[in-house]
C-alpha cells in the first residue's frame, strides 16, 4: 500500500500503513491501560476464582484454593472434591497469570514492602490479558491491511473491535473471552496464510496447534471452536510432516487441562462442574450435557439482537459480517476459509442457545461469543469492499462504518471502561447507568487518579478525548480533506439516528434497573469519591452551604435514596428557616 498524500496545506505530511498502525495500537494501548474497573466490594467470580488459582499456584504449589479462600475470603464459582476447593474454570487463563503475580511477590519481596492483593491483580491483568490481547490487535491489524479495502472502513472495524465491543471489557479484566477470541483467530490466521501459501513453517505450525487448543483451555464452551480448527490443519498445513508440529502445540494446553482435572477432580477427563459449591449452580449443571439441555429461542435471539448485550446490535458495524459472508464463499478459493469461520462462530453460538446459563450473569455484550468477534470483523470487511464495489460510494459506506464505531465506542466501550459487570436488569446501560455515573461524578480507577490525584468524571476525560479522537482519526483515513469532512459529518448525523433507541429509557422494567443501579452506587470502587459522598462529607464537616444541600439533595432524589433525601430536605429547611429569622436587638446601655 502506498501512502496517502494529503492535499493543500498538510502535503507535506505522508501518512503510510505503518503510521496508521502505530496510531491503531497507541489508541487501543490507551484505552486498555488508563483505567482499572475494580470493584472489590462485588467479589466477581469470573474474575477472583481465576485470580485464586493464579495466588493458590504461586504461594501453595497446589491448584487447590482452600488457603487463598481463608486468606481473601470466599469467592463463588469453585467446586469441592474431596474436601478441597479449586476453580471451576479452565484453567489455562489462571495458569497464564502465574509469571507476573510470581513477579510482583518477587518485588515485594525485595523491596521489602507488604504485599497488596489489588496491585497483584492489577499486574495480572496487565501481563496476562493487556499484553497478549494488545499483541493480538497488532497481527490482526496487520492482517486487515493485507486484505485491501479502504482505509477507513479498515480501521472503524478496528476500532470497533478493539474498544467498540465486549472485547475490550474482557482485555482488560483476568478473564478468558478476549483471550479465546485471540486464540481461536491467531490460529484461524496462521492456517488461512498456510493454505494460500501452501506452506508453513515448523514454528508456524507449532504455534497454530497451540492457540487452536488454547481456545479450550482457556474457556469450556470453546472446544467446537478447538475441533474445526484442528480439522481446518488437516487442509492448511504443508507439507504434510508438518502436522506433527500442530499436534505437539496441541498437546501442550491439553495436558495441563487434563493435569488440572486429575488433580483436582479425580480423573482427566472430569472438569468441576458436577461439584460445584453452590446447590443451584451445581444442579443446572446436572441438567443436560453440563447444562446444555434444550433449544432456548430467546437465548438464540437475545445473544445476536438483544438491545442491553446482543452481539450485532451492541456493535453495529458487524451487521456487514452477515454481507460478507456470502461475498467470500462465493470466491472459489476461499470458501473452505469462510465455512470454518462460520462453524467456528456458528457452532459456539448454537451451543451456548443450549445452555440454561445462556446469559452468564453479569455482563457487557453476549461474553460467550467473543470468539466469533475477530471473524465478524474480517467478514465485515470484505461486505464493506463488497459494498464499495457495488454502489461506487465509497464515502457513503465509510461514513456508515465510522457512524457503527461511534456507536459501538458508546453502547459497548463506555460500559466495559466504566463498570464491565453489567447486571441483567439493565435493558439501556447508556441512559439506566452510565449517565448517571458519569452525571454523579462516579469514575473507577484510572491513570489519572494514580497519576494526578484526579477524581470523578474529570479523571475520566482523557479517556473520552482518546474516544473522540479514535473517529477523527479514522475519518482522516480518507485521502482528501472534502472526503474526510464528509465523512465525519455524515457519520455523526448517522450514529445519532442509530443510536437513538439505546438512549431512550425503558420504562416497563426502570423499577429493576433503579435497583440495580443503586446496587452498583454502593458498591462502587473507589469509595468517597463520587458527588454526593463529597457532598455529604462537608456536610459532616459543618461546611456545607444552602447551595451543598440543594445539590445534595436532588442527587439523593435523582438516585432514588429516598430516606437519605428527606434527611437532606429537612436539615436544608431548617437552614433555611434560621436564615430567615429575623435578629433580636441586644439589651444594655451605651
Amino acid at each position: 500500500m502506498d501512502a496517502l498524500a494529503l492535499p493543500g496545506a498538510a502535503s507535506r505530511f505522508r501518512i503510510g500503513p505503518r503510521s496508521r498502525l502505530v496510531s491503531a495500537l497507541a489508541i487501543a494501548a490507551f484505552a486498555y491501560l488508563y483505567v482499572f474497573p475494580y470493584f472489590a466490594r462485588v467479589n466477581n467470580p469470573n474474575e477472583n476464582v481465576r485470580f485464586y488459582m493464579t495466588a493458590a499456584i504461586v504461594d501453595d504449589g497446589t491448584y487447590h484454593i482452600d488457603h487463598v479462600r481463608e486468606r481473601w475470603g470466599w469467592v463463588n464459582d469453585a467446586a469441592v472434591y474431596e474436601g478441597h476447593y479449586c476453580s471451576v474454570k479452565a484453567p489455562a487463563t489462571s495458569m497464564i497469570g502465574v509469571p507476573a503475580y510470581w513477579a510482583y511477590r518477587q518485588l515485594t519481596a525485595i523491596q521489602g514492602v507488604p504485599f497488596d492483593r489489588t496491585r497483584a491483580l492489577w499486574a495480572v491483568r496487565v501481563f496476562a490479558s493487556v499484553i497478549p490481547c494488545l499483541l493480538f490487535l497488532v497481527a490482526y491489524y496487520r492482517w486487515l491491511q493485507r486484505r485491501g479495502g479502504e482505509p477507513v472502513i479498515r480501521d472503524a472495524i478496528f476500532v470497533s473491535l478493539a474498544i467498540g465491543s465486549m472485547f475490550y471489557a474482557y482485555a482488560i479484566l483476568f478473564v478468558t473471552h478476549s483471550l479465546s477470541a485471540v486464540a481461536a483467530f491467531g490460529a484461524f490466521m496462521l492456517l488461512r496464510d498456510a493454505r494460500h501459501a501452501q506452506t508453513i513453517s515448523w514454528r508456524d505450525a507449532t504455534l497454530a496447534g497451540f492457540l487452536a487448543a488454547l481456545v479450550t483451555a482457556t474457556e469450556y464452551p470453546g472446544f467446537p471452536a478447538t475441533a474445526f480448527l484442528c480439522l481446518y490443519a488437516l487442509a492448511c498445513v504443508r507439507p504434510w510432516p508438518r502436522l506433527a508440529g500442530f499436534v505437539i502445540g496441541a498437546l501442550v494446553p491439553t495436558l495441563a487441562v487434563l493435569h488440572f482435572h486429575d488433580v483436582c477432580y479425580g480423573s482427566p477427563f472430569t472438569p468441576g462442574h458436577g461439584y460445584l459449591e453452590n446447590d443451584q449452580f451445581r444442579d443446572a449443571m446436572h441438567s443436560g450435557f453440563y447444562g446444555a439441555d434444550g433449544v432456548r429461542w430467546e437465548a438464540a435471539g437475545g445473544l445476536l439482537f438483544d438491545p442491553a448485550y446482543g452481539f450485532f446490535i451492541t456493535s453495529p458495524i458487524f451487521f456487514l459480517a452477515i454481507v460478507g459472508a456470502p461475498v467470500v464463499f462465493a470466491r472459489r478459493r476461499e470458501r473452505l476459509d469462510v465455512i470454518v469461520a462460520l462453524l467456528v462462530c456458528g457452532s459456539t453460538w448454537a451451543l451456548i442457545s443450549l445452555m440454561n446459563n445462556w446469559r452468564g450473569g453479569w455482563t457487557v455484550g453476549a461474553r460467550y461469543l467473543a470468539v466469533a468477534l475477530p471473524f465478524a470483523g474480517w467478514l465485515a470487511l470484505e461486505g464493506a469492499r463488497w459494498l464499495v464495489k457495488k454502489t461506487w460510494s465509497p464515502r457513503a459506506i465509510g461514513a456508515l462504518a465510522v457512524a457503527c464505531a461511534s456507536v459501538g465506542l458508546l453502547l459497548q466501550g463506555a460500559p466495559s471502561a466504566y463498570y464491565p459487570h453489567l447486571p441483567e436488569a439493565f435493558t439501556r446501560p447508556l441512559p439506566q447507568l452510565i449517565r448517571w455515573l458519569v452525571r454523579h461524578d462516579f469514575a473507577p480507577y484510572n491513570a489519572g487518579r494514580f497519576f494526578f490525584g484526579w477524581t470523578g468524571t474529570a479523571s475520566m476525560a482523557p479517556l473520552l478525548l482518546v474516544g473522540a479522537f479514535s473517529i477523527a482519526w479514522i475519518a482522516w483515513g480518507e485521502k482528501k480533506l472534502q472526503d474526510r469532512l464528509a465523512v465525519w459529518l455524515t457519520s455523526f448525523l448517522l450514529s445519532s439516528w442509530i443510536v437513538a433507541p439505546f438512549i431512550m429509557p425503558d420504562f416497563e422494567r426502570e423499577a429493576g434497573a433503579n435497583d440495580a443501579r443503586r446496587f452498583v452506587e454502593d458498591f462502587w470502587d473507589p469509595h468517597g469519591e463520587d458527588l454526593a459522598s463529597r457532598l455529604e462529607a462537608r456536610v459532616r464537616a459543618g461546611e456545607a452551604s444552602e447551595h451543598d444541600l440543594e445539590r445534595l439533595l436532588s442527587t439523593y432524589e435523582e438516585e432514588g435514596r429516598t430516606s437519605d433525601a428527606q434527611r437532606t430536605r429537612r436539615t436544608l429547611e431548617r437552614m433555611r428557616s434560621a436564615a430567615a429569622r429575623p435578629i433580636e436587638p441586644t439589651s444594655g446601655g451605651t
